[in-house]
C-alpha cells in the first residue's frame, strides 16, 4: 500500500459514515448544523486513528513548511486552541488522552505509540497551532477578522494560520494570508449564492458554539493528502467504466466544524476528511440511489470543479445496478 492511501480491504475503518448529498435542485449552501462538545472531534475506529495521525506525523517530517504555516497575528488565537484541546480532550475521550498542568498525553494502543506533548509555551518551541493538530485526525486553520489584517485595507476574515495535511486538491500556501472571498473564488457559484451569507454568519457567529457542515466529491485515489498538484490517476490510459468503478472510484467527505473563539474571537475552522471505496457504499440502504441522483444534478461547471466530469457517467450506470 502506497504511504498515505487507505487500505481498500478494510471496509469498516469508519463506524459512521457521512452522506451529504444535496437535494434537487442544486444550490451551493452553508449547510451548517450545531453540534455539541462531544462531537467537536470524531473518533470512530482507532485503526483509522491511528493510520491517519501517523500519516500526519510523516508528512509534518517530510514537508513541514508545506503542511503548517502561521502569520504572528495567530499565536494568541493558537495558544487558546491549543488550552481548549488540552481541557476538551481527556475530559471526553480519557481512554485516550490524559494531561497534567503543562502536558497531554496520546494513550497507546495497537498501532499507535504513546506520546506526550508540552503546552508548556515558554519552554517548547514548537507553535501552539502546530501541537493542537498534531493531537487529532482533524486538519486545523484559524481565521482572523478584517481588522487583524496588517499593513493590509480589510477585505474580509483571513485565514492567518494553518496546519493542513490532508486537503482536497488545494494548497495552504496558495490560500495563506487570503480572505475568505479569494479563498473561494475558484468554486462555481460561491459568489452569487453563498459569499454574503459566509461573510455575515463569521460575524455575527456567537462565541463557543460549534457547527459542523459536510462536503464531498468522488476520487480516482484514496490519497489522504491531495494538494493540487496530482493528475488524474491513469484515467486516460485505463478508464473508468460501469464495470470498475466500484474498485477505481472513492467518496470523500469533508466534516468540517467552525469554532468562534471566546477569548480572541478568532475561528477555528477544523477539517476531518473520510474515504470510503465505492463499493463498499453502495451496501448503504437507498445510498446508490442518492449518489447517482447527486451526479446526475451537478451543473457542469460543478462536475468541472470535482473533476467528476471524466467519470460521472460511468459511476451513475454502476451505481443504478443497485
Amino acid at each position: 500500500m502506497a504511504s498515505g492511501q487507505i487500505n481498500s480491504t478494510n471496509p469498516n475503518h469508519n463506524n459512521l459514515p457521512h452522506f451529504p448529498f444535496e437535494d434537487s435542485p442544486f444550490r451551493l449552501s452553508m449547510g451548517l448544523l450545531k453540534i455539541s462538545a462531544k462531537e467537536w472531534f470524531e473518533i470512530f475506529d482507532l485503526q483509522e486513528r491511528a493510520f491517519q495521525i501517523n500519516e500526519k506525523r510523516r508528512l509534518l517530517s517530510n514537508q513541514h513548511n508545506s503542511v503548517f504555516m502561521a502569520d504572528s497575528s495567530s499565536l494568541a488565537a493558537s495558544t487558546e486552541v491549543l488550552n481548549l484541546l488540552h481541557e476538551h480532550l481527556p475530559a471526553v475521550r480519557p481512554d485516550l488522552y490524559s494531561r497534567s498542568h503543562n502536558t497531554i498525553k496520546l494513550k497507546a494502543y495497537s498501532k499507535f505509540k504513546e506520546e506526550t506533548w508540552s503546552t508548556n509555551l515558554q519552554k517548547n518551541a514548537i507553535h501552539p497551532l502546530d501541537i493542537a493538530a498534531r493531537l487529532v485526525q482533524e486538519d486545523m486553520i484559524i481565521m482572523l477578522p478584517p481588522e487583524s489584517m496588517k499593513n493590509k485595507s480589510p477585505k474580509g476574515w483571513w485565514l492567518a494560520a494553518g496546519s493542513v495535511a490532508f486537503p482536497s486538491r488545494w494548497s495552504l500556501s496558495d490560500k495563506f494570508g487570503l480572505p475568505m472571498d479569494m479563498i473561494h473564488a475558484p468554486v462555481p457559484f460561491y459568489k452569487e449564492q453563498i459569499q454574503h451569507a459566509v461573510n455575515n454568519f463569521f460575524n455575527v457567529m456567537p462565541c463557543d458554539e460549534i457547527y459542523a457542515r459536510r462536503n464531498w466529491s468522488l476520487y480516482d485515489n484514496s490519497f489522504l493528502r491531495d494538494d493540487g498538484t496530482k493528475q488524474l490517476s491513469n484515467i486516460m490510459q485505463k478508464p473508468i467504466t460501469s464495470t470498475n468503478a466500484g474498485d477505481r472510484l472513492w467518496l470523500r467527505v469533508e466534516r468540517q466544524t467552525l469554532r468562534k473563539l471566546k477569548q480572541t474571537g478568532a475561528i477555528l475552522f477544523t477539517i476531518r476528511i473520510h474515504l470510503r471505496q465505492l463499493k463498499h457504499i453502495v451496501s448503504f440502504d437507498g445510498i446508490p440511489n442518492r449518489l447517482s441522483k447527486a451526479l446526475a444534478d451537478l451543473p457542469s461547471e460543478m462536475h468541472a470543479y470535482k473533476q467528476t466530469n471524466f467519470f460521472a457517467d460511468s459511476a451513475q450506470e454502476y451505481l443504478n445496478k443497485f
